[in-house]
């Protein structure tokens, strides 16, 4: 079904690059998600029809083919409108889906403008009579022109099949694009794992603070910078990655406690010694309990990367 596709889509744009590069820009953001709503919304519309009693012009019969027919209509701008949000492309129906834009004249032909369409060029009119699940007969008059008038039979379930074969296509394809564009971005970083810019002496830095915080170690400001300096470099591979690091939302909250505590430390520590060991102490454990939480993380994001 369609809606399986646009859930694989979902979560794809929920990923936290792709989300948070999306976000930036708020009107294709909400763009995007109106447009896959609303496709999914006109979805549950025309399976509702499908399931439908059998019915006539009397018990519902106008309701349900204005209905549909504006779902279907609205299933096929719904998808164009993400595709102008995720690519900037506009399908032109016409030429790329004629026999999409046939049904959507029939839209506009039977409920859309039938009493003035194309200024007066042409009006139309439903057979009350042969309305019923299947469709209905559409009656067309062309006296500005001179046309002949013409029946014509429009078949509602062969239109709805014909769409959703069509639009299962777009999506699909959709779907591709948005995956190996996903694919070439992690394809940067292959090989390059943020592990590798922690340095293995990490914590042996950080004892050095504890050393500082009992005594007086004459090189703890190199110590420290060693420290400062790796979380920088790991927050510059994130955001490379993840396009900010409010991506994700874990990982932000660790990395703020560890700012807040490397700023406490270089007031307290580095520049102007406490005499307070047990605060510093306290700070520095805690110094390096979240540097494993985000080592750990780093981790995890290297092997999605890999």
């Amino acid at each position: 079904m369609s809606t399986e596709l646009t859930k694989e889509i979902r979560d794809i744009l929920n990923h936290p690059w792709k989300r948070e590069m999306l976000f930036q820009d708020r009107i294709k953001w909400n763009k995007i998600w109106a447009s896959l709503d609303t496709f999914d919304d006109t979805q549950e519309a025309i399976n509702h029809y499908l399931n439908l009693d059998k019915f006539g012009p009397y018990d519902g019969g106008y309701l349900y083919i204005y209905g549909v027919l504006q779902a279907i209509n609205l299933q096929q701008d719904a998808l164009n409108n993400l595709l102008n949000a995720l690519f900037d492309k506009t399908i032109n129906w016409e030429t790329e889906y004629p026999e999409l834009y046939k049904i959507r004249e029939y839209r506009n032909d039977s409920i859309g403008h039938p009493t003035k369409r194309g200024n007066d060029k042409s009006f139309h009119m439903i057979g009350r009579y042969s309305i019923s699940n299947g469709g209905f007969t559409l009656a067309s008059y062309y006296p500005k022109t001179g046309d002949k008038s013409k029946f014509q039979e429009i078949n509602i379930l062969e239109c709805i099949e014909s769409q959703s074969k069509l639009l299962k296509i777009i999506l699909s394809e959709t779907m591709d694009k948005l995956t190996n564009e996903f694919q070439k971005h992690k394809r940067k970083f292959k090989g390059d794992k943020i592990r590798n810019k922690i340095p293995n002496t990490y914590d042996y830095h950080v004892s050095k603070l504890f050393e500082h915080a009992f005594g007086n170690y004459p090189i703890v400001e190199t110590n420290f910078k060693i420290i400062k300096d790796t979380i920088a470099n790991i927050k510059n591979e994130v955001e490379k990655r993840y396009f900010k690091i409010s991506a994700l939302q874990g990982l932000e909250d660790t990395i703020n406690q560890i700012d807040y505590i490397i700023e406490r430390l270089e007031t307290t520590l580095i520049n102007n010694k406490i005499s307070d060991e047990k605060e510093l102490r306290v700070f520095i454990q805690a110094l390096r309990n979240h540097s494993y939480e985000l080592f750990e993380m780093i981790d995890e994001m290297d092997t999605e990367f890999e």
